[in-house]
């Protein structure tokens, strides 16, 4: 029995499956949604991904993930550096930052 699409279909859809939250059936369904709007979502994406791709370093003094080393955070001069808050990953970092919980200086322990 044939596949339904080509080979670069299945493998987005592979590739997609494997972000989190994102199983086979809603990977299968965000590929679609994705070829079926190429230029205002494909086109753009694809460039997102390869300039992210191509310019995120990870911040060698806390662990977030930016575009230069040291971070936007770590080079900001107004945080209290005799304060330091360890998480558990990138994710609790952001949600601190959005929040505007906390001034001073992160260690993330699960690096990227």
């Amino acid at each position: 029995m044939s596949q339904p699409a080509g080979p670069e279909i299945d493998r987005l859809i592979q590739l997609l499956a494997k972000l989190p939250g994102l199983g086979p059936r809603s990977a299968r369904r965000a590929a679609l949604q994705l070829i079926k709007d190429r230029r205002r979502l494909m086109v753009p994406l694809a460039d997102a991904l390869r300039a992210a791709s191509e310019s995120v370093v990870t911040c060698t003094r806390c662990g977030n993930v930016d575009t230069s080393d040291p971070c936007h955070i770590c080079r900001d001069e107004r945080r209290d550096g005799t304060i330091i808050c360890l998480v558990e990953d990138i994710a609790d970092l952001w949600a601190l930052e959005r929040a505007r919980a906390f001034k001073g200086r992160y260690h993330v322990l699960g690096g990227v």
